[in-house]
């Protein structure tokens, strides 16, 4: 029998996932984690606790075989990071979300731009070999103003505003969610000695979870096998520990404001990864075809065919991992990075609704979605036409 939950990992002494990067690959001597785990990390760590637990309920530990059988059932759905002020429960307000790439911080401007696609009256500089791409619309900045860094994480309420077509205000630098680093050192100690063994001397940086007045955690939806997990499990590359919790469904559902922006017509949707999102051709999404030099199909919960407009894609994160079972690190797979952002038209020229955001709310597009990559959420759009 499979059990449907819903946890929040709550990290209690930071986290570290180490990245593609050696361990003396820069000036600094040390090693480079990730600013948050990848899906595939927080699903080894489900099934690692699983795994535990039911060794600890059989007083038989498993080997390499059984562990991939044994939780092979255990697939992880959507996912949310998280930030909470200490001692309150979980409410909808605590979710984060990465900052979509359309949005664009000036200096002067005191809201953020929003950076829209309008269609080319030019052709790229590249190779003209594919007039689907060359067709796609581009971005146009019409306000003058010196680009600023971004910054990584937004609220529930900025990001929903976003996503609704409403204006955001930048905020003050002690309101920017964001989260800090440590350097954690290692040192191995030869028992003859009592000396530093310099074979075992390294360090990392850390990302630390725990603020002075907030914490940082991980949702997720997760299918398990018969058995809960216990109250502790570990995260990352050296195991540190979390705490378990359960989360409220409503954590899970689209934010009231997107609901009341789809009620108006709508005529363009807007598509922006919170996952990573791996598809068969790159950057471009699963399903679409080139047809009429375009790129058209049709995307998971749509009912209508689509027509893609533009994409504002960054370069690709490479996504790897480390097989606890057969001792050896995963393949590495390119894949398109959170805040990537996806312009549609309907085909038909009809308006998208509220049942399509419902259906796209944290949906699933492309591969390995049963590891909690592919995850997106709507927005609204309004298409601009560009005059000669």
């Amino acid at each position: 029998m499979t059990a449907f939950a819903r946890l929040a990992l709550v990290p209690r002494d930071g986290i570290f996932c180490k990245d593609g990067r050696g361990w003396h690959t820069s000036a600094s001597g040390r090693g480079h984690g990730l600013d948050w785990p990848w899906p595939s990390t927080i699903l080894g760590a489900l099934r690692s606790a699983w795994g535990r637990g039911e060794e600890t309920r059989s007083g038989v530990p498993f080997g390499p075989d059984e562990w991939r059988t044994r939780t092979a059932a255990i697939r992880l759905g959507r996912t949310l990071v998280l930030r909470r002020q200490h001692g309150v429960a979980w409410r909808v307000e605590d979710t984060t979300w990465p900052v979509p790439l359309d949005a664009l911080w000036l200096e002067g401007h005191r809201e953020v731009y929003r950076l829209e696609p309008v269609q080319p009256l030019v052709p790229t500089l590249g190779r003209d070999d594919d007039e689907a791409r060359e067709s796609l619309w581009r971005p146009v900045l019409d306000s003058a103003g010196k680009p600023l860094a971004p910054p990584r994480w937004w609220n529930s309420d900025d990001f929903s505003d976003w996503l609704a077509g409403r204006s955001v205000a930048v905020r003050d630098r002690d309101e920017v969610l964001t989260t800090t680093r440590r350097i954690q050192v290692h040192v191995g100690i030869l028992p003859e000695e009592l000396t530093a063994d310099e074979g075992v001397l390294f360090s990392h940086d850390i990302i630390e979870t725990v603020e002075p007045s907030a914490e940082w955690a991980i949702g997720a939806e997760v299918a398990l096998p018969n058995g809960a997990l216990s109250g502790l499990a570990t995260l990352g590359s050296d195991a540190r520990l979390a705490r378990v919790e359960p989360l409220p469904a409503a954590l899970f559902e689209p934010p009231a404001r997107l609901h009341e922006a789809f009620r108006s017509p709508c005529q363009g949707l807007r598509v922006v990864a919170v996952t990573p999102l791996c598809f068969e051709k790159g950057w471009l999404p699963d399903g679409l075809d080139v047809r009429d030099c375009a790129y058209r199909g049709r995307l998971p919960g749509l009912d209508a065919e689509v027509i893609l407009r533009a994409a504002f894609v960054p370069r690709p994160v490479h996504v790897s991992g480390w097989d606890m079972a057969a001792n050896a690190p995963k393949p590495t797979s390119r894949m398109v990075a959170p805040g990537a952002v996806y312009f549609f038209e309907r085909s038909d020229g009809k308006p998208f609704g509220e049942a399509d955001a419902r259906s796209l709310w944290l949906g699933a597009l492309g591969t390995r979605t049963d590891e909690g990559f592919g995850r997106v959420v709507p927005g609204v759009w309004s298409p601009k036409r560009s005059t000669p």
